[in-house]
């Protein structure tokens, strides 16, 4: 593992939505693709959030939310504060990076800010 890098483990191509999708849709593409979590970006593909598990839990949990009559869209449930490495981050560091931040999705991101592919915790699992 330690001579791979973020590149040769992210899942790419990955799934997304836009900020203005509906939380509904969200969540029917991550079950469709039987996922755990979608990059939210814009239309030039640069992160602007990721939506997790996590954040379903944390909106449904909170009573206010089920009382609304609108569905926010994504970018209302939306984590905004995407940590990121590059394709050729060592894994090692992948693996501090994740473990620092408790997070289980870690987007991959070039150079000139495009999203380009996500770690998970199961990537860095099956990891050899």
């Amino acid at each position: 593992m330690s001579n791979q890098t973020a590149s040769a483990v992210m899942t790419s191509p990955f799934v997304t939505v836009n900020p203005e999708d509906s939380i509904t849709d969200a969540a029917k593409t991550m079950r469709d693709a039987t996922i755990g979590s979608v990059m939210v970006v814009d239309d030039a593909n640069r992160p602007e959030g990721i939506l997790t598990r996590s954040d379903f839990v944390d909106f449904v949990a909170d009573e206010e939310n089920l009382a609304a009559d609108d569905i926010p869209p994504t970018a209302e449930v939306m984590a905004t504060d995407i940590v990121s490495v590059s394709p050729d981050t060592p894994l090692p560091e992948v693996a501090e990076v994740m473990q620092e931040h408790a997070i289980h999705h870690l987007p991959v991101v070039s150079g000139s800010g495009q999203v380009v592919g996500i770690v998970t915790t199961t990537d860095l699992a099956n990891a050899e």
